[in-house]
């Protein structure tokens, strides 16, 4: 495979057409006095930056053709290796799903929880001796345990004493705690949504990029993790991903230049995120104003009672859409939840208190 050059980037661009340019430039500009050539000067450069601009070009096709174009690594139709599924799970921040092997972590920490509990007895067992000794100096004394220990040791190399049974505790204990800590860390991370494992795993299934047995990780579901940071509202994003799916939106669609393939669209995740917030903007505004519209309507009833009670009814349905749209499109907490109901059914409660007065 050939290998790619990437052009060079260039500070100053030079034309070859400059000095065209600027015979057309000087003739355009008319003679004056001697005392209007800085005038002359600077009008002249503005004119032939003037005439050398041209629009850059938006064809995707001549993008790889632009020095200063970012260099984007192309997804092919036709390519099966692990270069294709490196690409495919780099190209965007959904495809990054991989196994935290959850399995294999909990078999380490328990081997090495063993090899501590052995060792923790061994100490033990070495305690109780000294303790149970008539000379409980040792025991009561590190610094005569030690002095014992290196008369032991001229005797005997291989003799298992309390300092080494310590090293070899302190250094395990070490290993267990990075692999525990990085275990907690993996559990911590967010797993892939539906949409996001079913995009992937239709991708290896349809293309197989890799042998079966290579690529068998992606069916060990309740073992993956992904890199996508948390979202603001699950639920919402999965009606946005089911509608993009659906529709093929392509003003919110992302470069084209990632992929070959007409059957893989990327979606620009700024362009998601205003779609989301407008979409949110518009339901929060539609349940301020409709139910005081309704409110509104209500205060011309001539019959009090009947306004009180579908005014309560209102306050009621109203705010459980209220707290509803908050549980489902965003990660508010309980406490939240209910500080935000509360202050909305509280505009709404003035507003009925107002009913007399409004007739």
């Amino acid at each position: 495979m050939a290998a790619m050059t990437l052009p060079l980037y260039n500070s100053v661009c030079s034309s070859p057409t400059t000095s065209t340019s600027e015979k057309l430039s000087e003739a355009s500009i008319p003679e004056t006095t001697s005392t209007s050539a800085p005038i002359r000067s600077i009008f002249s450069r503005y004119y032939e930056r003037l005439t050398q601009w041209r629009p850059r070009k938006i064809d995707p096709q001549s993008a790889d053709r632009d020095p200063r174009a970012p260099h984007v690594r192309c997804l092919p139709e036709d390519q099966r290796s692990y270069r294709s599924l490196s690409v495919f799970l780099n190209s965007d921040e959904e495809f990054r799903v991989y196994p935290r092997f959850g399995y294999l972590h909990t078999r380490l920490l328990l081997t090495k929880q063993h090899e501590i509990r052995e060792l923790e007895a061994e100490l033990d067992r070495m305690d109780e001796e000294d303790e149970g000794a008539e000379d409980k100096r040792r025991a009561r004394s590190r610094k005569f345990d030690v002095k014992l220990e290196q008369q032991e040791l001229k005797v005997n190399p291989n003799i298992r004493t309390r300092t080494k049974i310590l090293e070899e505790i302190e250094s395990k204990l070490k290993a267990y705690d990075e692999l525990l800590l990085r275990a907690r860390a993996l559990n911590s991370m967010s797993r892939p949504s539906e949409t996001d494992y079913r995009s992937v795993e239709n991708y290896m299934f349809d293309k197989k990029p890799l042998i079966d047995e290579e690529q068998g990780f992606i069916y060990e579901k309740n073992d993956l993790v992904t890199l996508r940071e948390g979202r603001e509202g699950a639920y919402l994003d999965k009606m946005i991903e089911k509608f993009l799916q659906t529709f093929h939106c392509v003003f919110l669609q992302d470069d084209r230049r990632k992929t070959t393939d007409p059957n893989l669209h990327y979606y620009s995740k700024s362009r998601k995120d205003i779609f989301v917030t407008t979409l949110l903007v518009l339901v929060l505004l539609l349940l301020l104003i409709l139910p005081v519209f309704l409110l509104y309507r209500l205060t011309e009833q001539h019959n009090i009672d009947i306004t009180y009670a579908v005014s309560i009814g209102v306050l009621l349905v109203f705010t459980l859409m209220f707290s509803a749209v908050l549980s489902l499109f965003t990660q508010a907490k309980r406490h939240e939840i209910f500080g935000a109901a509360a202050g909305y059914c509280a505009v709404l409660v003035v507003f009925i208190s107002n009913i007399p007065d409004a007739r």
